[in-house]
């Protein structure tokens, strides 16, 4: 331990640390944009300047000694943060009216604190350069960036692809992917990662709210929605409501409110996913394989296979992702439940995840010449949606969903968060496999944050070894030793750190609060709160499920259940 003075005041710390980690750790304030900890970025936008015993240095970067003088506020080191802000400035398009990210841009707070101003603003006319809307997940807007560097970070990190990086554009330093091409046309994972890192608006979702408001206002569409497990976990967050907060009911409220005709929820798709998952997973134990099993339900994980494993697709589960399965659903099960026309029926989903709209527009993503899924909003769309109606979303009454293919299960709930899947087909797969009621249903070993987790579980007497990855990072140092070590039978992989619970389409959270406040976990807490609190807890005791079954697919794994309910993944 060491001690340092930092604006008068003597404090001990570790001489491992830097200026900015003391500053924070002493409650001291010091402006930073690049500096991410989690994914180890920092030093890139020069904004966090302190005069350290005499010298202007960066203190996200300078490590502290003993004895240093460190002051914060001086009139010169403010004037110094408030000039490199204007320089940023100068590169960004400071049109904050019809920005998404208003209400939430870290620069924008920034700029506000040091009353910076731009010696010479950047408003370009055509914007037509700056932008790549090209993905169908993913929209660039270099006008909006401020090279920070936290994209490049994050996608390094999290998904160990460098997919984007920083590239030369035109002749100047600017970021993309390599030989700046389309993000779908990369090996990119389109996870979003790189949306969520991002202190601005320069990278985002592909807009879907149009499509969704048109559809709305057309008499002859049958419009209906369906949010995904995530959704409920972290919407309150945008309404000033805290963390870890459960707004299912206010989410159907608000729901009906903006005009659909009929509310469901993916969680129901989750059960589905499960009955044919389960049954495929006893299949392949009854017939020695393939092993291991992977899950399929999360895109950008079959997108990572896709590219980096192609040896390995044939080991991915068939069932289709619970936003597929639910989409398949829409346009046979439920025009006939309902006596509607197919052709008429809209279907909206809202979903934690970018890849979820590039998932929805794969050619195969078909029944009956129809598309699954018509339009993905992500959470920071709806909550949009919501505010542009100016409905009350923190006063809102609770509502339920509508029953035909909006009651779930615990284990569809749980699928948000890291393990989840792993625990729900475990839960009806013994019970399939022992022709039983199992009351120990709680697999906490494949539960919480770490990055690979591993077990051994019984199935009718005999043991089977499973995995369960978040981070698609994860994924790749799992593949280069550890897949080696042993037999494994089944295996879950998320491609975002902690699930969907933090996925790409989830609400931006500053960069000191990914540090500080433990939100993944918060979030997957209402998962398991809502599990734990459900009357059924196993997909297979759904009792709308039961009926969808028995009055239409006829057996799980087989028949028409087989026919529209499963897919075949190719590189």
């Amino acid at each position: 331990m060491i001690t340092v003075v930092i604006n008068g005041k003597e404090v001990q710390t570790e001489e491992t640390n830097t200026i900015l980690q003391v500053a924070r750790d002493n409650g001291v304030d010091i402006p930073t944009l690049c500096y991410l900890k989690d994914c180890g970025n920092f030093g890139k936008c020069g904004v966090c300047v302190v005069d350290a015993d005499g010298k202007y240095l960066l203190a996200c970067i300078t490590k502290v000694k003993e004895g240093m003088v460190v002051q914060t506020n001086t009139e010169t080191v403010n004037e110094r943060i408030k000039k490199r802000v204007s320089m940023l400035l100068d590169k960004h398009e400071f049109k904050c009216g019809p920005c998404v990210r208003r209400q939430d841009c870290e620069f924008l707070k920034l700029v506000i604190k040091t009353k910076a101003r731009a010696t010479t603003p950047f408003l370009p006319q055509d914007k037509s350069e700056y932008v790549d809307a090209r993905s169908s997940a993913i929209v660039l807007d270099r006008s909006k960036c401020v090279l920070c560097g936290r994209c490049v970070a994050a996608c390094k990190e999290f998904t160990a692809t460098n997919s984007i990086q920083f590239i030369k554009k035109d002749g100047k330093r600017a970021v993309g992917t390599i030989d700046d091409k389309c993000f779908d046309d990369s090996t990119c994972l389109l996870c979003g990662q790189c949306v969520i890192a991002c202190p601005v608006a320069a990278l985002k979702e592909q807009p879907h709210i149009d499509k969704v408001a048109a559809a709305l206002a057309d008499p002859k569409k049958h419009v209906i929605v369906a949010m995904a497990p995530s959704i409920r976990t972290a919407m309150g967050e945008l309404f000033n409501m805290g963390f870890g907060k459960d707004v299912t009911g206010k989410l159907y409220t608000s729901l009906r409110l903006l005009g659909f005709d009929k509310i469901f929820d993916i969680n129901f798709g989750a059960d589905m996913t499960i009955m044919e998952e389960a049954t495929e997973l006893l299949g392949r134990i009854k017939n020695n394989g393939p092993f291991p099993m992977f899950t399929s339900c999360c895109a950008s994980w079959v997108r990572q296979a896709q590219i980096y494993f192609p040896e390995l697709l044939e080991n991915l589960s068939t069932a289709k992702s619970p936003q597929q399965i639910y989409g398949t659903a829409t346009k046979t099960y439920y025009p006939k439940l309902e006596g509607l026309d197919p052709k008429d029926v809209y279907t909206v989903t809202i979903m934690p995840c970018n890849d979820k709209k590039y998932e929805a527009d794969l050619p195969g993503n078909e029944v009956n010449g129809l598309r699954q899924i018509d339009a993905v909003l992500t959470t920071r769309e709806l909550a949009k949606m919501i505010k542009d109606a100016k409905i009350k979303f923190a006063d809102l009454e609770d509502s339920i969903a509508d029953p035909a293919m909006g009651e779930y299960s615990g284990a569809g709930a749980i699928f948000g968060a890291t393990g989840g899947v792993m625990e729900a087909s475990l839960r009806s797969a013994k019970d399939f496999a022992e022709h039983a009621e199992l009351d120990n249903i709680e697999y906490t070993e494949v539960r919480g944050l770490k990055g690979i987790k591993e077990a051994t579980v019984e199935i009718a007497g005999n043991k089977y070894n499973v995995a369960v990855i978040n981070g698609a990072a994860n994924v790749f140092e799992f593949m280069k030793s550890r897949i080696k070590e042993k037999q494994y039978h089944f295996i879950e992989v998320m491609a975002c750190p902690g699930g969907c619970v933090n996925g790409g389409g989830q609400p931006h959270i500053t960069a000191l609060n990914r540090e500080t406040i433990n939100y993944k976990t918060l979030r997957a807490s209402v998962l398991y709160n809502q599990d734990k609190h459900l009357q059924r807890r196993k997909s297979h005791k759904n009792t709308a499920i039961i009926k969808m079954y028995d009055s239409y697919f006829g057996k799980p794994g087989e028949g028409l259940a087989h026919e529209l309910l499963h897919i075949k993944y190719t590189k």
